[in-house]
């Protein structure tokens, strides 16, 4: 990719002495695509809020309260309306194909519904709630997480027959909601829990609480239904823990890639990646979330910063 400076331009290299701050999202951005990495860095994104982050924003603020004790368990399902439609008010939202915004929001309070007995069963005492922390990976050059939460088990957890944390263990949870249940594989080498992983790690003198010994996602299931009345409803429902571990060498090649991803942003190496020797996401408007701006440099449906042009970016 050739690119020329340009004072307003949001893939212009930055010096050493500049902060590069990271997030997990941004790191499996670069993962599928260098270029969009670069536009989602920028707050370039489009007009309309798709439906599907106005639920799952939604049902992690009433998850979040009940842990909390700001939300009554027979409040959950009023407290979930109540948030989707303020968020779904809030601005432009593009409708999902599969599901209307009545469908999202029946299933939404149904997993709202379902979360205080899911979470009770867990036998988990929180720590921490939607706490923010901060990584350091290079002179000048930071990783900020928010991670849903971070607790003590008060029994033994058994996974797949096998104690995976005694009583008194520390354990990290991330809140997921997904049309199907993760598995095993991507559980295990999923960047965001080793980064929470880590966190942990080096602040449990801190907090008072032993090193992480499970991690961990918990997944709502959004099944795929045409009609509030649809028997699959009953599909939509907050599945076991799918448990996993980290090791020290997981971290450190969870490390060594944020920094490979810093050192682009520093050289201004925002390069448009194929994520596989075809089916390129490039090759469909419908794959990727900057297909229209990055192709065809049309601003037709996106926020642009102001006082940043695309003329060098497509």
């Amino acid at each position: 990719m050739t690119v020329f400076y340009n004072p307003t331009s949001i893939f212009n290299s930055l010096s050493d002495e500049v902060v590069v701050e990271l997030s997990p999202t941004q790191i499996l951005k670069s993962q599928v695509c260098q270029r969009s990495l670069g536009y989602y860095r920028a707050r370039v994104k489009p007009l309309a809020t798709p439906l599907n982050l106005v639920f799952g924003s939604a049902l992690h603020w009433v998850v979040e309260g009940y842990i909390k004790g700001f939300i009554d368990r027979d409040q959950m399902e009023k407290q979930f309306s109540n948030e989707f439609f303020r968020l779904s008010m809030s601005g432009l939202i593009s409708m999902a194909k599969s599901k209307t915004r009545d469908i999202n929001e029946v299933i939404g309070k149904r997993l709202a519904k379902q979360f205080p007995e899911f979470f009770d069963n867990l036998g988990l005492r929180p720590v921490i709630i939607e706490g923010a922390f901060k990584l350091r990976i290079a002179p000048n050059t930071y990783i900020n997480l928010v991670i849903d939460f971070v607790g003590i088990a008060e029994r033994d957890i058994v996974f797949n027959g096998v104690v995976i944390a005694a009583k008194g263990d520390t354990v990290i949870l991330d809140w997921k909601t997904a049309a199907a249940k993760e598995g095993a594989l991507f559980a295990g080498i999923a960047l965001q829990l080793t980064f929470y992983w880590e966190a942990v790690r080096l602040a449990c003198q801190q907090l008072g609480i032993k090193e992480p010994a499970a991690c961990g996602f918990a997944s709502g299931l959004k099944p795929n239904v045409s009609k509030a009345e649809s028997d699959s409803l009953s599909k939509a429902i907050w599945m076991p823990v799918q448990w996993t571990k980290r090791t020290a060498s997981d971290v450190e090649e969870a490390f060594d890639y944020a920094r490979v991803v810093a050192s682009r942003i520093r050289r201004g190496e925002f390069h448009r990646t194929s994520g596989a020797a075809y089916n390129s996401p490039c090759d469909s408007q419908t794959r990727c979330d900057y297909a229209g701006l990055c192709l065809e440099g049309s601003k037709r449906g996106y926020k642009i910063p102001s006082g940043f042009t695309l003329a060098d970016l497509v």
